[in-house]
Order: C-alpha cells, then structure tokens, then sequence
C-alpha cells in the first residue's frame, strides 16, 4: 500500500462488553457496534454509529461520534472518542408489569483505545471506556393507568475489533 493511508472513509466494527451492574440482572452486556467515519486528516475522524447491545432489552444505538488519534507506522495509532445519541428499543422489557411502550433512551460513551499497526487494509483495536444509557419504558400499573420508568446504566466499556479502511 505504500504510504500510511491519512484521510478517507474508515469503518470500525467491534465486538464487547459493557460490564457493571447497578439496579438491573445482568452484571455485563454484549455489544455489536459498526462505525461508520470519516478521516480529515491523520488525528481527526468523525461519523455514525449504529449496532446492537443486549440490555434488558436489546438496542439499536445511533448517533454521531468522533475520534483524535495520535498516528504511528503502518496505520497503528492511539486514540481518544466519544459518542452519542440515543438507543431505539427493538423489544419490550420482560415485566410482571404490561409493557406499552419500551422507547430507548439517550447514550453516551467516551473510551481511549490502540490500533494495532498493519500493512494490509484493516488493522485490529481494542478500546476501553465509560458507557452511560438511559432506557425507558411506559407500562400499565396494578393501580395506576400509565407509569413511566427510566434505568440508568453506568458502565465501563471494553470492546475489540477491525478497522477497514
């Protein structure tokens, strides 16, 4: 390939975990993220975002993110991103309570991360973080009509995957 490539269209497909457990079952969370980006130059990238993670329901997360890398050889380079948006839930929770509306919620993730060095066209990366996610949710109550409830997700980040570019 020649020279290391510094601008053009990257995509990040990562495979990970969302780990922590704060008023829910699961201590951790799979995860399958795409991103989409665009390089300006060598330490600036920004693009969408969109995936599936397995909270109490399963999420398709989308929004925008954006990267500042610190180039090496061989495309290898650490970096900074941060992401956000908002998750579309794609089931109901699974309640005693009738579910009427499970909506998603808002997301944001901020993570530091190593691309390893390669001379083909993708490069392996691994990627640790913080992960924030709000999910609601509308259901019938026992006594009430309609009840709004809202679960808030804390969690540290950890995922790896390939860069194509």
């Amino acid at each position: 390939m020649g020279d290391d490539k510094a601008k053009g269209y990257f995509n990040y497909l990562s495979f990970g975990s969302l780990i922590g457990s704060r008023g829910d079952d699961h201590t951790h969370i799979s995860s399958l993220l795409m991103e989409h980006n665009y390089q300006l130059n060598k330490n600036i990238a920004f693009g969408l975002v969109t995936g599936l993670e397995w909270f109490d329901a399963m999420v398709l997360p989308l929004g925008p993110n954006v990267k500042g890398l610190l180039p090496r050889r061989h495309n290898s380079c650490f970096f900074a991103g941060s992401s956000g948006g908002y998750a579309v839930a794609l089931e109901d929770l699974d309640t005693e309570h009738e579910e009427i509306d499970a909506k998603g919620g808002p997301f944001f993730n901020a993570e530091l991360g190593y691309i390893f060095p390669s001379k083909k066209r993708y490069n392996m990366f691994f990627a640790l973080g913080y992960r924030y996610h709000e999910f609601i949710s509308i259901r019938n109550d026992w006594f009430l009509n309609e009840v709004e409830t809202k679960v808030i997700y804390n969690r540290f980040s950890f995922k790896v995957g390939v860069r194509f570019f």
